[in-house]
Order: structure tokens, then sequence, then C-alpha cells
């Protein structure tokens, strides 16, 4: 684990720290618009490429994706309006209807109308107007956000590009409504919880960016991360905004003046993902490194909480060396320093069900259920080991590795969704580790980029994943039938243990 001294939590001055009594994060009498300077130096991120197409170099799996595997397409509606690797998705649910936004390396957005209240599948497809000149990285519903006391709001979808343009769109109608500009690069967006009129977006030239949409204005520039700003979001309270960047920092900003407030340096490894809401008030934050551990960080308190190991390199040296058939007595210096090992933890997430239960994901394919508390692994689900019934048995996969790509927790129940480069989503029971099920979408080789779980009413879960093959697929699951069977099943093993 990394030295306390590296994980340093860097305060600003006594009169710059955060007033947590703050009602309103911005004035809009204060507001002014921000004239930028384009000729600023900065260290621009050039390998934005995101291309399906070297998959085969990254070496996470060591799969020879020259072999297709087909298995069963399990999803319930297939959309393949893309040409090129989907890379984003997301998806609201509103009066029976389903609405889906995509877009991908094929520098196009759609967007999908599926009614969810009839038997006989329909679709209803949008080729969103403004044609992109670089891949289409990032969108965003802001509905979620509105109030039954804000029916003024606008309604509105986001869509994010490498080319540095922001498209606004009428979700009802498809039709545009206005284009933000400003960053060389959109790496992800995220909506303000308060109404959802205010959009923070990452570049990957190191600085965010804040707009208010019906003002058609860019209200703030935060600048001072060193590399590309890979996540962030709005504190839940909206009072703050967060980002995360491959400088191995985590920064808190006052979105009224664009100041600082506070940096939390946590080493020099890349962080990947953030999510927030997390513990009893909903303040902490937590985000995933490329060094195999996630960081979980209190927004009021500026202190540092827990750093929790997902990859401990020593514990699986020797099992690296030996998945390369290798000696470990033949393996010194400079050759060791060669074995690449799959650290990085990818996808990070509170439980709502138990605030002080988090997840992380990694590319060593396995889901680990932490308790914050004691900064404890409660559980790890490894689907190499674990099969739908619990057994320790290898029923459920192959055994090459199947990194985690996303993940999602069910809103009311101890249940998390993870997908994986495999394309398959896996729910898994986070009270004992148990899978409960496996969904899989035709192929084992077709990474999936982005994951979106809408919860019905009646208990079921809406899948939507988005991957290389193209594709946008939605699935549907009875997710109180599978927790009611893993119920069943654990007491009547209890029984027969007992007999």
């Amino acid at each position: 684990m990394m030295e306390k001294e590296d994980l340093q939590s860097v305060s600003v001055a006594d009169e710059d720290v955060i007033n947590d009594d703050v009602a309103v994060f911005i004035d809009m009498n204060d507001a002014v618009e921000i004239q930028v300077d384009d000729d600023l130096p900065m260290d621009v991120d050039e390998d934005n490429d995101l291309s399906g197409s070297d998959k085969e170099s990254k070496g996470v799996s060591g799969r020879d994706t020259q072999t297709v595997d087909i298995v069963a397409d399990m999803s319930k509606i297939q959309l393949t309006s893309h040409t090129d690797s989907v890379y984003t998705v997301a998806a609201f649910v509103e009066n029976g209807q389903l609405s889906i936004l995509s877009g991908g390396g094929d520098d196009q957005a759609f967007q999908y109308k599926i009614p969810l209240i009839s038997d006989i599948i329909t679709k209803k497809v949008e080729s969103l107007t403004n044609r992109h000149t670089d891949t289409v990285s990032s969108v965003a519903y802001n509905m979620a956000y509105i109030s039954e006391d804000l029916k003024k709001t606008p309604r509105l979808a986001a869509v994010g590009s490498y080319d540095g343009s922001i498209i606004i769109y009428d979700p009802d109608t498809g039709t545009q409504r206005t284009k933000l500009e400003g960053p060389s690069d959109v790496e992800w967006i995220s909506f303000h919880p308060k109404g959802g009129t205010v959009l923070l977006a990452g570049s990957g030239d190191g600085t965010l960016w804040m707009f208010h949409i019906p003002l058609n204005r860019c209200l703030q520039v935060f600048v001072g991360h060193e590399q590309a700003v890979t996540a962030g979001c709005f504190s839940p309270d909206g009072k703050w905004a967060l980002s995360a960047s491959s400088d191995g920092s985590l920064r808190i900003w006052a979105p009224k003046t664009g100041l600082n407030k506070h940096v939390f340096r946590l080493g020099k490894a890349g962080l990947t993902c953030m999510a927030s809401k997390g513990g009893t008030d909903g303040r902490l934050v937590i985000v995933g490194s490329e060094d195999g551990q996630a960081h979980v960080c209190h927004i009021g308190s500026k202190k540092l909480v827990a750093s929790l190991r997902h990859y401990d390199i020593s514990t699986n040296r020797l099992s690296k060396i030996n998945d390369n058939t290798m000696a470990a007595e033949n393996v010194e210096g400079d050759e060791e320093e060669d074995i690449e090992y799959p650290m990085s933890v990818e996808a990070v997430g509170f439980s709502p069900f138990q605030p002080n239960w988090c997840a992380t994901g990694g590319i060593d394919g396995k889901l680990k259920i932490w308790d914050i508390t004691n900064a404890q692994c409660r559980q790890v689900c490894d689907p190499t080991t674990i099969n739908v019934n619990g057994d320790k048995s290898n029923t459920d996969t192959d055994t090459v590795i199947d990194s985690i790509t996303r993940l999602m927790w069910h809103p009311t129940a101890p249940v998390v969704f993870a997908s994986t480069i495999n394309n398959r989503v896996r729910v898994w029971d986070a009270r004992n580790g148990n899978l409960l099920h496996t969904l899989t979408g035709g192929s084992t080789t077709e990474q999936i980029n982005d994951m979106d779980v809408q919860f019905l009413p009646n208990g079921s879960a809406i899948i939507i994943i988005a991957g290389d093959d193209k594709v946008v697929r939605v699935f549907e699951l009875d997710i109180n039938l599978l927790t009611q069977t893993q119920t069943t099943t654990g007491t009547a093993a209890d029984t027969d243990m007992q007999s």
C-alpha cells in the first residue's frame, strides 16, 4: 500500500475554506461571460483515438482477437445505426417510453424512442442533425434533475465530442437548441443536479468548462490540472464542482468564483473514474486509479477517508508470472518490470442501499465490495470462481481476464451490475458475492464501452450497453425474481447443510 506521506491532502488559505452554509452555488445576476484566450499554452494530450481496431495491442485480456467466440445474444433490442464503435450511451424512462442517446467513433449521435408498454417492439430512430468532425465521446439527459416545482425548466439532451463542441438538443423533438464551444476536446459531460440547466465538461487539455445553457454562456473555466480531466461531476448538493485527472489529483472547485478550494494529491498514478454521493451525509467521493487503488475522500472535511487496495501486486506477482509461463526464480530485474499487471481500477460506485458500502471494478476482472467504515473488503466477486449458485467452480466464463468497464448499483437492493470487455453484463449480490445472472451479447470478443441502467416500478431493470461491435443493446431483467430465487436457493442450501 502507498505510504501515508504520499497521500497528501493539500488545503488552500484559511479565507478560501469551504463554506458549507452556501445556499446557492451561483447568482445569475453576478454571472459574466468568460473570454478565453485560445493562445494560452496547454499540454494537450493528442492520443484521443479510441478506435477499437487496436484493442488487440492493449493486451488486457490476453485473448486472440482474431478468434470470435459466439454466444447467445440475450438482448431484447439491437440498435444498429452506428457504423463504428459506440463509446457512450445515456437513457431515461418516462411515461412508458425508453429514450436512449448514443455516440460513437463514426462522429455521430443518435436518439432512440422505444415504447415499453407494448408487447410489439417498435422504435423511432433520430440521427441528430449536427455532424461532428471527431468521435462523440459523451452524452447526457437532464430530465432526472427536473423536479415538480421546476416544470418550466427546459428538457435537454447534450452531446459532447472530441472536436471540442457540445450540442444541446430538445429530447422531445430531436431539434438542435444551441452549440457550446470552448474545450480543445470533451472527455465527459455532467448536468447540475439542481434543475439541470448548467453543464460541466472535462477536457483532455486539463481544463473544466461550465456552461449555462438557457443563456448560451460559458460561466466559468477551471484551470489547475496538469493533465487530462478524466472524470467529474457536481457535488450532490450542487455547491461544488469535482474533477479527477490523469495527474493523480482530485480537486474541489467553487463554481461561482472558479477558485480551486482544495486538492487531494493521491499519488503519481492517473485517476480513471469517479463516483459521488457516498456516506451517510452523501459527501463522500471515490476515485479509481491506474495503480490498483481507489481513494475515498470527504469533500466537507477535506480528509482522505480511505485508500482501498483493489489490486495488490505483491500477492498477484507469482500468478501473473505463471500466466506468462515464466519461472519465478528466472525473473530478475528489468525482466520482471516488463510484465504488465492488470492493475487499473476502471469503475467505482457507492451503494444507495447501504451508503457505507462501495464497489470497485478493475481490469483484473474482479468486482470488490468494500465497507468504508473500516476500509475492509467485504466480498470479492470473481466470475472465474463463483457460479450462479455460489459454488466454487469455473462455470460462468472461460479463464481469460474479463476486465470490468462500468458498474452501477441498484437504487434499493444490494445488487451491482458490471459490464466487461468480453461483451457481458454480470449481476452480483453484494451481500454474499454470489453471481445472480450473466447477460451476453452474441460475441465474447467485443468490448462494452459504456452502460446505463434504468429501473422500472415493477421491479425490472432495463440495461443499455454500447460496444465495439457498433451496436447498442437493450436487455430487460426482473431483479425481484432474481433476488427471490437467490434467497430461496440460499435457504435450501442452508437446510441441506443442517440435515
